[in-house]
């Protein structure tokens, strides 16, 4: 595993100090497999992913299959990157589901880091309405103050297929009250967060990916 990092690594080093390569290069510079059974590329963006999704035809044998969502877990900047499905054909109807690979290290994608704050999943609960609550802890490393940060929550059933993305404000201070923005070392909690439209009976595994969208600091 070791010289397969080391592998991507060069090809990082290589697109830093040659920055034509990465114009000429597709979105994609290396895909591998580690020894853990995760299948991983590194993008020209200097990012590593998790492949996590593969897109199969559900109304045509036409159209080809393609691994289409990509979740970061760990990087070379830390950032996480979400890639949206892309199809051949218009209008055709296909089905998005965890590959197994992914559902078996389901722990790594709990968590998500950008720009010097890590979200993390910590709890899930069901409120006597059927709803499903999410909390979620989050760190940061950043000399930034954070007053907002955007996650995108996607959930899976326990078969790995995609239920539902939401995206929510994960932190948000209280205006023009520093006390509540998160800085460098600190560690919070999150609000719980309550999801319509989920089975319980469907979700006893907790598959979920996580990634940070927008955030917003203050000096």
């Amino acid at each position: 595993m070791h010289k397969r990092l080391r592998l991507l690594s060069s090809l990082a080093l290589l697109v830093f100090l040659f920055p034509s390569l990465a114009i000429a290069a597709t979105e994609t510079l290396a895909r591998v497999t580690l020894e853990n059974g995760a299948k991983v590329r590194l993008n020209d963006d200097f990012t590593w992913e998790y492949v996590i999704l593969e897109t199969l035809p559900a109304t045509s044998s036409e159209t080809s299959p393609q691994a289409v969502t990509a979740i970061t877990a760990i990087g070379l900047n830390t950032t996480s990157t979400i890639n949206l499905a892309s199809t051949s054909g218009a209008n055709k109807a296909t089905s998005q589901t965890m590959t197994a690979s992914a559902m078996s290290q389901a722990e790594l994608l709990k968590s998500t880091a950008k720009s010097g704050v890590k979200v993390s999943f910590s709890k899930a609960e069901w409120d006597d309405d059927g709803r499903l609550g999410l909390t979620f802890d989050l760190a940061s490393t950043s000399s930034e103050h954070y007053v907002m940060i955007e996650l995108d929550i996607s959930l899976y059933d326990d078969s790995g297929s995609k239920l539902k993305t939401e995206t929510v404000k994960v932190w948000k201070a209280i205006f023009r009250s520093p006390d509540t923005y998160l800085r460098k070392g600190e560690q919070r909690q999150s609000r719980t967060f309550w999801i319509q439209g989920i089975n319980a009976s469907q979700w006893t595994k907790q598959l979920l990916s996580l990634k940070i969208g927008e955030m917003n600091s203050r000096m």
